[in-house]
């Protein structure tokens, strides 16, 4: 097989001149048509030392953060450091990015060609069925923080392209050039949580501001005590960090 037979990878290789940052993946050009890749924070590290990957490495290095911890998102800002991963042409860069960013490059190359066209909140959420069928039910008032929060660069580094009711889709240059065309499992899953729970609690827009600034300090109290969650997905752990961002916008504070 050709290496230009991929037209995504091929056009993305243009952009390298001579390097290119991918998510967290600093890329750049080498002698004889290879290219190098490592993590940006290491991106003027000596070579030597880094840890040497081989393109199969790579996958199991995005599977889990620098503590061990799995990563159900792999957009997610904690891709491990300390690694270099030398490849020698364009089958083996698409290869490296397959394994870090799955997808990334093929929706990248759709949007660049219009091919493409990023699903709304809405959208998606009504063509729902089961258990997530009652995400196309939180109001403006709960989704536009929902997607906030869920979305935000502390927790996904790809750009929302789709749009939930008047918050309109990120530009490249908030985060990433990488793309995200629909909510992805994650975004449905917190919005289920984000449903029971303003169902379960009642009118918080008919609280008053004391009500909301106890309501606030209670779960940034339980947060603190509580610590990071082990598993990022955990949106029931009192300190998971998207579910203080969406409490913190969704009380206004």
């Amino acid at each position: 097989m050709s290496d230009f037979e991929n037209p995504a990878i091929a056009v993305l290789a243009k952009r390298i001149d001579p390097q290119l940052t991918w998510g967290q993946v600093h890329i750049r050009r080498i002698d004889d048509g290879g290219f190098e890749l490592r993590h940006v924070v290491d991106a003027e590290a000596n070579a030597d030392a880094l840890g040497q990957a081989q393109t199969a490495d790579l996958r199991s290095l995005a599977e889990t953060n620098a503590l061990g911890q799995f990563r159900p998102l792999k957009a997610a800002p904690h891709l491990r450091s300390g690694w270099r991963c030398v490849v020698n042409d364009l089958t083996g860069l698409e290869t490296a990015l397959r394994h870090l960013y799955p997808g990334s490059v093929a929706d990248w190359h759709a949007l660049e060609l219009g091919q493409a066209q990023p699903t709304s909140y809405r959208e998606f959420t009504e063509r729902q069925t089961g258990m997530y069928r009652i995400t196309a039910k939180l109001s403006p008032g709960q989704a536009k923080p929902a997607s906030e929060a869920c979305c935000h660069s502390a927790s996904c580094l790809k750009q929302r392209r789709w749009a939930v009711d008047d918050l309109p889709a990120e530009e490249p240059a908030q985060k990433s050039a990488i793309p995200c065309l629909e909510p992805c499992a994650l975004m449905l899953e917190f919005a289920r949580g984000v449903f029971r729970f303003e169902q379960h609690n009642g009118a918080i827009g008919e609280m008053t501001p004391d009500d909301k600034r106890n309501l606030l300090m209670a779960a940034e109290l339980a947060a603190e005590q509580a610590g990071e969650p082990e598993r990022e997905a955990d949106f029931a752990a009192p300190g998971n960090p998207r579910w203080m961002r969406y409490l913190r916008l969704r009380l206004g504070s």
